[in-house]
């Protein structure tokens, strides 16, 4: 690890957003402080949570911790008004059911902007052990380096990450809409800003939502997509991206030896497909 030129708890600003994120919380902050990199300062927001998260963060940050309604959560809107409230020069996002897999998950996340390799760096993250089959292996898959071209070269994810403060304020998050990271990725990379996944930063995040939850947020994905790259809806060109997924899934499962996943995989992929759809129309 290059040695820190850092010296106190000012210069780096770890900010953490929660909304009902049991039964995570307790291990992502117990993870973040048994860091070998101590000099931080956390920064807390919640937006409602009524599971018992507000109590555990209030337990380890009380004097740091911001309230705010549900409906006031706008997710690039929050992290501007967040990283404004403070002056740190290096900015550290860990959301509260992100679980920090080792003690060197922050230095390791740091390393790269210290050594001018890179402004910006995400985590390396991996699905809960009990996450479906077919979550699994989209994970397997999103943070595969070597399936980071071509459409999917964008790809960021703001829920581990650390940027320098000094490209937030060239180019702030998007404060309406979601996919708010891999807006303002695009936008900082269109202006040559370098980001980098860091794999040996690690942590454990990942959803097992509903399809009535995942709808939702394919749809904000694809609406989002209608914004930041002008993607627009292609009914032939969606329903071709669908069936070329649904058979990577039915023979992965098959190669797997877990035929008895393959009806769910079918639903789950099908559900994101027409979502995005969706959005893209609405967007």
């Amino acid at each position: 690890m290059p040695e820190t030129t850092l010296a106190n708890p000012e210069r780096v600003a770890v900010i953490m957003r929660s909304k009902n994120e049991q039964p995570y919380p307790r291990r992502a902050l117990e993870g973040l402080f048994r860091q070998t990199w101590r000099e931080f300062t956390l920064f807390n927001v919640d937006s409602g949570s009524t599971d018992g998260t507000l109590e555990v963060v209030r337990e380890f940050n009380p004097d740091r911790l911001t309230c705010i309604r549900p409906d006031e959560y706008v997710p690039g809107k929050v992290l501007n008004r967040m990283i404004a409230a403070t002056t740190a020069p290096l900015i550290v996002f860990l959301n509260a059911d992100a679980v920090p897999l080792d003690e060197f998950w922050l230095e390791r996340l740091l390393a790269p902007i210290l050594a001018g390799e890179a402004e910006a760096t995400m985590s390396w993250q991996g699905p809960r052990e009990n996450a479906l089959f077919v979550v699994k292996y989209d994970y397997a898959r999103a943070y595969d380096p070597r399936h980071l071209t071509g459409d999917n070269a964008d790809f960021f994810s703001a829920v581990a990450c650390a940027f320098k403060r000094e490209l937030w304020e060239k180019t702030p998050f998007p404060a309406s809409g979601y996919a708010e990271d891999l807006g303002w990725a695009h936008a900082c990379r269109q202006q040559g800003a370098r980001f980098k996944m860091v794999l040996d930063s690690r942590v454990e995040h990942s959803h097992d939502y509903t399809l009535k939850e995942l709808y939702r947020k394919k749809f904000r994905h694809g609406q989002a997509y209608a914004a930041i790259f002008g993607e627009r809806p292609a009914p032939f060109r969606q329903a071709y991206r669908c069936g070329r997924e649904l058979l990577r899934d039915f023979l992965y499962a098959l190669r797997r030896g877990r035929p008895d996943t393959i009806p769910y995989n079918l639903a789950y992929r099908t559900v994101i497909h027409w979502a995005l759809y969706q959005g893209l129309k609405r967007g």
